[in-house]
């Protein structure tokens, strides 16, 4: 649990909705496991800054001009976690068919909700990080086994 405080999550934020991208943008600042790299209101433009920044978090919008969520899903060439957000609840059960969307949340965000999205992003880093050291550790182990 300790250590689960101290990580910090990079994140960006791409929302064409003004006031959500800026309350977004507020909850993130306000939470100590969290650092904000950008917010975007061009679905295009946040895509680019996603694949060459490679946050751990995107937090990401459905209903956009010229791009929507679910295009920017496709669209990725980053492993980040994805946590989509909408006013409209039924896109949840498509949005949970790609492998990066972590979490749903309903507009307007409250801040109870968001803690408890960003508290399971936290642990899922914490898990895939321990699965990488027990991985490394494993072939560490064939490869001494191969040596003695």
């Amino acid at each position: 649990p300790t250590q689960l405080r101290k990580m910090t999550l990079t994140t960006i934020v791409i929302d064409d909705s003004t006031l959500q991208r800026v309350a977004t943008g507020r909850l993130i600042e306000n939470h100590p496991n969290l650092r904000l790299m950008g917010t975007f209101d061009d679905p295009k433009k946040g895509l680019e800054a996603v694949n060459k920044f490679q946050p751990d978090v995107l937090f990401l919008d459905i209903e956009m001009p010229g791009l929507g969520g679910f295009e920017v899903l496709e669209l990725l060439e980053c492993d980040c976690q994805v946590i989509l957000n909408s006013t409209r609840s039924q896109f949840a059960l498509h949005a949970f068919q790609y492998d990066q969307v972590k979490d749903f949340l309903v507009k307007p965000m409250n801040k109870p909700r968001f803690e408890k999205s960003v508290d399971k992003a936290i642990k899922n880093m914490s898990v895939e990080k321990v699965s990488r050291l027990d991985m490394g550790q494993h072939v560490w182990m064939k490869r001494l086994s191969k040596a003695s």
